[in-house]
């Protein structure tokens, strides 16, 4: 993998066992997301029981990334002093076609060219030594 200096890197938290397969499948660029078949729910953040029935029978599933832009903003003035040299940057809430909304930054596009509903899909990036989630237009 290669590695790039970048200010996010000294940001991705440390991975716990509730998430550790969701960040090792980050780097197969791949988007897992929390299931839980008694409802028929896919739930974002990780947890160990459903936010909505409270059944403890959650599940990672592999999504296919895609969904579109709920909320944003683009980010052109150097608020910290860390994310200086990304500016402008981006933060998005992204909703999946699954339902959970998760945010993240959106790439390949100046942030004034987005358009809310726009649709979006999931592109893993390598940050540092570890891999985040990104998404790109779709």
């Amino acid at each position: 993998m290669t590695t790039t200096t970048d200010a996010r890197a000294d940001f991705l938290a440390e991975p716990i066992e509730l998430v550790q397969s969701f960040w090792d499948r980050l780097e197969q660029r791949t988007l897992l997301v929390n299931y839980v078949d008694d409802c028929d729910l896919f739930q974002h953040q990780p947890e160990t029981f459903c936010s909505a029935c409270g059944s403890d029978d959650v599940e990672w599933r592999d999504t296919p990334g895609l969904g579109e832009v709920h909320s944003f903003i683009a980010v052109d003035q150097g608020y910290y002093h860390t994310f200086t040299d990304l500016i402008p940057y981006n933060v998005f809430i992204i909703q999946l076609n699954e339902g959970p909304r998760l945010g993240s930054n959106l790439i390949g596009i100046d942030s004034h060219d987005v358009e809310i509903e726009m649709r979006v899909k999931a592109t893993p990036q390598p940050v540092g030594d570890r891999f985040a989630l990104f998404f790109e237009k779709a």
